[in-house]
């Protein structure tokens, strides 16, 4: 997904990975390619994933789920909007906070 970067393991990954499936499970989405943003290293297509009228990538950052990564793409301001939210909030990624048992 484009602007989005998700830690390759741990709990934040598991928490994407969970509500990603939960989100996307029986819907019928949308992709959508950005004319600033070619294929990964590997070949993978990059896009922005639609549920309806709702971009889905903006989601996972906005709940701290996912960071921005270091790349152009035309909806950078967006998603930059949407980190500020979840840093500020502490959400996700974003939570400093420890607990103690």
């Amino acid at each position: 997904m484009i602007g989005v970067s998700v830690p390759e393991s741990g709990p934040i990954h598991k928490k994407a990975v969970r509500y990603t499936k939960s989100q996307m499970d029986h819907q019928v989405v949308t992709v959508v390619s950005d004319p600033q943003v070619g294929a990964t290293d590997d070949g993978h297509l990059q896009a922005y994933v639609y549920i309806g009228n709702f971009m889905f990538n903006t989601d996972l950052v906005r709940i701290g789920y996912a960071r921005i990564p270091d790349s152009d793409f035309s909806k950078h301001q967006e998603f930059m909007t949407k980190q500020q939210q979840a840093k500020q909030r502490n959400y996700g990624r974003w939570n400093t906070t420890t607990t103690t048992a």
